[in-house]
């Protein structure tokens, strides 16, 4: 039986881990944005389109060669991890080689796609080697994430994220293009993975057994399953998207997204520390939707801000911190940004569900939702452009947001509107002071600093009238449970 104590040992560890990953995080977004802006003036769109397609052929090999058998490494925890990782291992090698080399081979029809320009039969077959890389990265990453253990964690991902900018500026400065992208994605993961080595320092052992696969293969399938469905459902940008509006298209459309989803990297925090949390709570409905509840609130106490603030000051911040270049890029920044917001909430109810073991939940969400995205979207960017596709995310997002929450509820006893409730309306109050200045008064890069530092210091109020004192005792306690660590 769960003590009191131990429930409160769980909740410290994880929101310990949830401190370190965003602290980390800020480190990543701020590299990461000065990064953007520097790429954003030195590179043109169309680099930016290219690479998306690059980006998109590679993302296809990482996600399919790992078979989701770490998600489920993490998820069972009454498997032998020591046989079951080598195992898993050798599989998830085996086909990564295999669809690296596939890759490599089919590099030249890429580049004979309608609307793309430029070669990219040699960046393409380089960053094949990221397949193979990213399948050595597996052993550490579950070893380290069921302890809960993210600092070492942290430091790759940041050495990661500093190497890839670092490198990719050095080479747009030298003039490099396409290059760039490429050179910064090869160091940057190398050094991602040095770190995760050095840390766990895992013996990699090559041993088949479909007996110990077989246990793991099941969730892992239908994980990978889903993974797979919604790469399949972006790849209407790389196709359709590059075939109608021609690289450019798929460049602002990348661009954008990238500035737009910056906030639900504290989405992807709570993602990795509440996945191995919640599934040790799987057998306990009643503590299993607290913990939800109380990371939902969490996560959205800073994702609907930072989002709903880029929505309101988009043209602004645009046009003034990037430049008029990417000013066509607007509507679409807008739509991601709602995206986000009403995406970031579903995304907790997905890891929520993968936590209680039914990946076949998700993968009918995302089945539905890539068919639906393909259509919507061939209907719309001929009528809107390429900003048809962002229109398209966004209205996918608000059903996606209710089939996740209504299934959920369906398993444990989930209270949705009471954890969202401040975090939202304060939200919108914010945004709408922002909105207001960016109307009359924003005008240049001090403004625009102090408009949003404004804006801010409203959320906190404003959060802060409507939560009332008990709100604020929740967060104090909070931190005492942290530090009590």
């Amino acid at each position: 039986m769960t003590t009191p104590s131990s429930s409160r040992g769980l909740r410290g560890r994880t929101l310990r881990s949830f401190l370190l990953l965003g602290a980390q995080k800020v480190v990543s977004v701020a590299v990461t944005a000065a990064g953007g802006i520097a790429l954003a003036r030195l590179l043109t769109p169309e680099v930016f389109g290219l690479y998306a397609i690059l980006v998109f052929v590679i993302t296809l090999g990482v996600r399919f060669s790992e078979l989701g058998l770490g998600a489920a490494l993490i998820q069972r925890r009454d498997l032998d991890l020591t046989t079951g990782l080598r195992a898993a291992f050798t599989a998830t090698f085996a086909l990564a080689l295999v669809l690296g080399v596939a890759i490599v081979a089919a590099a030249p029809l890429a580049a004979r796609w309608p609307g793309v320009s430029g070669e990219l039969t040699a960046p393409l077959r380089w960053l094949a080697l990221l397949v193979v890389l990213s399948s050595l990265r597996m052993p550490a990453m579950v070893l380290l994430e069921r302890r809960l253990a993210y600092l070492p964690l942290t430091i790759a991902e940041t050495a990661d994220t500093v190497t890839f900018n670092a490198v990719a500026i050095a080479a747009a400065v030298a003039g490099a293009g396409l290059w760039s992208f490429v050179l910064g994605a090869l160091a940057a993961r190398v050094a991602n993975l040095a770190v995760l080595w050095i840390a766990t320092r895992w013996q990699p052992t090559v041993r088949w057994d479909r007996a110990e696969l077989a246990p793991v293969l099941k969730f892992g399938i239908l994980f990978q399953a889903s993974v797979m469905i919604a790469v399949a459902g972006d790849a209407v940008v790389p196709t359709f998207v590059t075939a109608w509006g021609g690289v450019a298209a798929v460049g602002y459309l990348n661009w954008a997204a990238t500035i737009a989803f910056l906030p639900l990297q504290v989405v992807s925090i709570a993602g990795r520390v509440l996945f191995p949390a919640l599934s040790s709570l799987q057998a306990e409905p009643a503590r299993f939707a607290e913990a939800t509840e109380r990371a939902l609130n969490r996560v959205t106490t800073i994702l609907y801000p930072a989002a709903a603030l880029l929505l309101a000051g988009a043209d602004p911040v645009v046009r003034l911190v990037f430049g008029e270049a990417w000013a066509p890029a607007v509507p679409a920044v807008r739509c991601f940004c709602l995206s986000a917001i009403i995406g970031g909430t579903s995304t907790i109810f997905v890891h929520a569900l993968y936590g209680l073991g039914r990946p076949d939940l998700v993968f009918r969400l995302n089945l539905a939702s890539a068919a639906l995205l393909w259509v919507l979207t061939v209907a719309l960017v001929p009528w809107l452009g390429f900003a048809g596709f962002a229109v398209a995310s966004a209205s996918l997002a608000c059903a996606g947001v209710s089939y996740t929450a209504l299934s959920l509820r369906r398993l444990v006893p989930l209270r949705l509107l009471p954890a969202v409730r401040v975090p939202l309306t304060a939200s919108a109050g914010s945004a709408a002071v922002l909105a207001a200045l960016a109307g009359f008064w924003i005008h240049d890069l001090p403004s625009l600093a102090v408009g949003a530092a404004v804006s801010a210091g409203a959320y906190v109020a404003f959060a802060g009238v409507i939560g009332g004192a008990a709100w604020r005792v929740e967060f104090l306690a909070d931190w005492r449970t942290v530090l009590q660590g």
